[in-house]
């Protein structure tokens, strides 16, 4: 007798130190010992972005001292690289993106392209050449957002304006309609 007693007393026991766990309701991912992250992930802001790399307007060149698509892809971006006019209007119309990384002698031919509208993405535009004539027909048509060789912080930091720019426009779509 003296030995069920101490049975009973001792699965009563080893009963009530798990029911803890067992009394979470399905909350089974809070129980102590299992982490839970609460660090933003790298893609909150993950953007799709068009890089449109004409060799004729010597942006891949410019843009060949830093690994561009390896550096967006630790950022969590999306990239995606054409060379020709043909692949850039092709792509454009099938596909969504939030920004177009561009050479600024391409500004004009790719505003064309893009179009006015509320939810266009944004073109950041890399200044190839900063001397003679091409300096000046780039200052009409648009700002330069990056310089020619941009390092990784530049590069990021203008995509991530760009980006939120492009989320303004989307919202101010939306409640205006």
């Amino acid at each position: 007798m003296k030995h069920r007693i101490g049975l009973v007393g001792l699965v009563a026991a080893v009963g009530l130190w798990t029911g803890a766990d067992l009394l979470a309701c399905g909350d089974k991912f809070l129980v102590v010992g299992r982490g839970t992250r609460y660090q933003r992930p790298k893609n909150a802001r993950a953007a799709s972005i068009l890089i449109y790399a004409n060799p004729s307007a010597g942006l891949p060149a410019a843009l060949k001292s830093l690994p561009v698509e390896s550096v967006l892809k630790h950022e969590g971006h999306r990239s995606t690289t054409v060379e020709t006019p043909e692949q850039l209007s092709a792509i454009l119309a099938g596909g969504r993106f939030d920004v177009v990384l561009a050479s600024s002698s391409d500004v004009p031919a790719v505003e064309k392209l893009l179009g006015g509208g509320p939810n266009a993405p944004v073109l950041l535009t890399v200044c190839v050449k900063a001397s003679g004539s091409e300096s000046r027909e780039s200052g009409r048509n648009a700002s330069c957002s990056l310089k020619a060789s941009p390092k990784a912080d530049s590069l990021l930091e203008a995509i991530n304006n760009a980006v939120e720019r492009h989320h303004q426009n989307a919202r101010k779509a939306q409640t205006r309609a």
